[in-house]
């Protein structure tokens, strides 16, 4: 009897045990869900990541002060030019990724002529269609291009067969293959094929 009595004391024990744990287990699960809740609170709250996003913020204001794309081309091109050269380089800009179209004149395609004889048309300069009566046409350029002449090449054909707005620091606006652009002459194939440049108003205008 009295060992009888000792393992039913045994068995209230363990039963009490396993009731204290459950009752606790619900306050474990919350005590877990809190510290994960404080742990990502934390996280966001890093020095790191605060440091990185205000970095980002402020590279992105900065960003957006400084001028872009056309904006900041043009600024380096137009100091001290004449306003001819100005409205002629800033027209020709405006069409930078127009994509080309073999005997194209419009903004839904150009090729290299119909794209200067456009841009020349928006001044009230009337120029020839093709690249080599646009040759003809003009001056020579003497001294070298300035910006608001047009520079030829000789590339599938003899004689002037492709042309440019030429922009200043040895760079000039184009229809190429791939679209309105902007290329060196200083560039090994232009530099080859560069058949000289052509003025069609006073440099003074």
């Amino acid at each position: 009897m009295r060992y009888f009595l000792g393992a039913l004391a045994l068995s209230f024990a363990l039963a009490g045990i396993g009731i204290a744990a459950s009752a606790a287990e619900p306050s474990t699960v919350a005590a877990t869900q809190v510290a994960t809740a404080a742990k990502t609170t934390q996280s966001a709250n890093d020095p790191d990541v605060v440091e990185w996003t205000a970095h980002l913020v402020q590279v992105r204001k900065a960003e957006a002060a400084k001028p872009h794309g056309l904006a900041a081309f043009a600024g380096t091109m137009f100091g001290g030019l004449s306003k001819f050269a100005v409205n002629v380089t800033h027209s020709a800009l405006r069409f930078l990724g127009v994509p080309y179209v073999f005997g194209g004149t419009s903004t839904s395609g150009f090729d290299c002529s119909g794209y200067v004889q456009h841009v020349f048309a928006m001044l009230g300069i009337h120029l020839p269609r093709t690249a080599d009566a646009q040759f003809y046409a003009g001056k020579p350029a003497v001294g070298g291009p300035r910006p608001g002449d047009l520079v030829f090449f000789q590339t599938y054909l003899p004689g002037p067969s492709h042309v440019g707005i030429y922009l200043g620091n040895g760079e000039f606006a184009h229809a190429s293959s791939h679209g309105v652009m902007v290329s060196k002459l200083s560039q090994s194939y232009w530099a080859s094929r560069y058949l000289g440049a052509r003025r069609y108003v006073a440099s003074n205008q």
